[in-house]
C-alpha cells in the first residue's frame, strides 16, 4: 500500500486534449457504462461512473440516463458548438464484479489526474477484452462446493454433500451450454431447477438417505435472483424507479422459472407416491461453528463464482460467515424469521462497507456473497412441496413468506447503506489505493 498522489499539471493537460475530442471521451463513458450494466452494477454506480469520466476530462455538464438494457449520455460545454448524445443499447447482463472493480478502479485513477484520454481508452479496452479471472475448472468447482457448504449450513449431514456438489456441476455445464446456444436465461434456469430436483429425488427413489430439500435447495441457489433482487432494491432507494421495476420484474420471472421447475418435479415425484424427507431440527449450539464454517466455505467460493477478484474472497466469505452467525444468534433471541433475516442483512451490509472502505473496491464484491446464507432457497422449496401435495392454501402462504424474507433481505442491505458510508469513512479516511 502506499498513499494516492495526485497530478494537476496532468489533469490541466488530459482537459485541454479532451475538450478537443468530445466524441472519443463520450465513446470512453459509454464504454464504461455498458461494461458495467453487462457485468451487474447498480444503476447510480452507472451514472456516477459516467460522470466522474466526463468532469475529469473538463467537460462542465453531462446528462446520464441509465436502464437495464441501455445507456444514454449528452455532453456540453460552453465551448463546444452543441451538446454531443450518444445512445447505447445493452444486449446482454450477467455478473462479473472483477469488471466491476477494474472499471471502478480505472474512473478513480482518470478522476486523480493519472491518466489521459487516450490511456483511460487502452485501459477500458483490456479491461474489456481480458478473460476471467479463473479458470473454467475452478469456476466450476467453486460454484459446486457454494452449493454443497449451503447444504451443511442449511442442516445437512455428509450424505447431502456430494450430491449438491453433483448436482449443481450438472446445473452449471447445462447453464453455460445453453448461454453458448443464446437460449433465453429463464429457460436455462428453469431446465437447471429440474436437473437438479430430478437428480434429487432419483437418488430418495433409489433408497440413499439424502435429504433431497436441501440438496435441491443448494443445488438452485446459484440460480436464485439475488443480484436482481438487490439491484432492485437500491435502484428503487436511488430514485431510480425504471430501472428498479425492470429489475424487480427480472426477479420476479427468474423466481417463477425456478419454482416452475422445483414444482413439476416435485408434483410427478409425490404423484409417484415418493416419500420426500425432509431436512432434520434446527442447529444446535454445538452444531453452530460447523455451520458458520460452512457459510463462509459457500460465500467466498460464491464469490468466485461470480468472477470476484482474489483480494476480496476471503473478506467476501468473511461477510457470509459473520452473516449467518447473526442470524443463528438473533434466532435464539428472537424466534421471527423476518427479524433475524433483516438484521443479519443489515450487518452484512454494514460490514461490506467496512471492507470496501479497507480494501478500496466497490461493496458490491462483499454484500451479494455474504447474503448468500440469508437466501430463502429452502424456504421456496417447501412451498413448492407444499402445493405439489395439494395443500395449495399452505403452499401459498410459504411461498409469501419466502417472497417477504427476500423483502426483509433486501430492506436490511438498503438500510446499511445510510448507515455503512458515514460509519467507516472516518475509520478509513486516508485515501490508499492497492498496488
Amino acid at each position: 500500500m502506499e498513499p494516492i498522489t495526485r497530478a494537476p499539471g496532468l489533469r490541466r493537460r488530459q482537459q485541454q486534449q479532451a475538450r478537443a475530442q468530445p466524441k472519443a471521451v463520450l465513446a470512453l463513458a459509454v464504454q464504461a457504462g455498458d461494461l458495467l450494466l453487462r457485468s451487474g452494477a447498480e444503476t447510480a454506480r452507472v451514472e456516477a461512473t459516467v460522470d466522474i469520466l466526463v468532469r475529469a476530462f473538463g467537460f462542465a455538464l453531462s446528462d446520464c440516463l441509465v436502464t437495464p438494457t441501455g445507456v444514454y449520455i449528452s455532453l456540453d460545454d460552453p465551448r463546444l458548438p452543441a451538446p454531443v448524445t450518444r445512445v447505447h443499447r445493452v444486449h446482454s447482463r450477467g455478473v462479473h464484479y472483477a469488471r466491476i472493480s477494474a472499471v471502478n478502479d480505472l474512473s478513480r485513477r482518470v478522476r486523480e489526474g493519472r491518466l489521459s484520454p487516450a490511456a483511460a481508452q487502452a485501459e477500458l479496452d483490456r479491461i474489456a477484452a481480458a478473460p476471467d479471472p479463473y479458470p473454467f475448472p475452478l469456476w466450476l468447482a467453486a460454484g459446486a462446493t457454494s452449493a454443497a457448504g449451503l447444504a451443511v449450513l442449511l442442516g445437512g449431514d455428509v450424505q447431502d454433500v456430494i450430491p449438491a456438489f453433483a448436482g449443481t456441476v450438472l446445473v452449471l455445464l447445462v447453464g453455460a451450454g445453453l448461454a453458448r446456444s443464446r437460449v433465453p436465461a429463464l429457460f436455462s434456469d428453469f431446465s437447471g431447477a429440474v436437473l437438479v430436483s430430478g437428480m434429487a429425488l432419483g437418488l430418495v427413489a433409489a433408497g440413499l438417505p439424502i435429504h433431497a430439500d436441501l440438496v435441491i435447495a443448494g443445488g438452485i441457489m446459484k440460480l436464485v435472483p439475488g443480484a436482481a433482487l438487490l439491484l432492485a432494491v437500491q435502484d428503487g432507494i436511488a430514485g431510480d424507479l425504471l430501472s428498479s421495476g425492470a429489475r424487480g420484474l427480472e426477479t420476479l420471472l427468474k423466481g417463477a422459472a425456478l419454482a416452475s421447475g422445483v414444482g413439476l418435479v416435485l408434483t410427478q415425484a409425490v404423484h409417484l407416491g415418493l416419500l420426500i424427507p425432509a431436512a432434520g431440527a434446527p442447529a444446535t449450539v454445538w452444531q453452530i461453528p460447523i455451520q458458520v464454517g460452512a457459510a463462509f466455505v459457500a460465500a467466498a467460493t460464491y464469490a468466485v463464482s461470480n468472477h470476484v477478484p482474489r483480494f476480496a474472497v476471503l473478506t467476501a466469505g468473511v461477510a457470509g460467515a459473520v452473516g449467518w452467525l447473526a442470524n443463528l444468534l438473533i434466532v435464539q433471541v428472537e424466534p421471527s424469521a423476518l427479524t433475524a433475516t433483516f438484521l443479519a442483512a443489515f450487518l452484512v451490509g454494514v460490514l461490506s462497507w467496512g471492507f470496501a472502505r479497507w480494501q478500496h473496491a466497490p461493496v458490491t464484491l462483499y454484500v451479494l456473497p455474504g447474503m448468500l446464507p440469508l437466501l430463502p432457497g429452502l424456504t421456496l422449496f417447501n412451498g413448492m412441496l407444499d402445493l405439489a401435495k395439494t395443500q395449495n392454501v399452505v403452499g401459498l402462504l410459504v411461498l409469501v413468506h419466502a417472497v417477504a424474507l427476500g423483502g426483509a433481505l433486501a430492506a436490511g442491505v438498503a438500510l446499511s447503506n445510510t448507515v455503512g458510508p458515514p460509519l467507516w469513512r472516518k475509520r478509513f479516511h486516508r485515501p490508499w489505493r492497492r498496488v
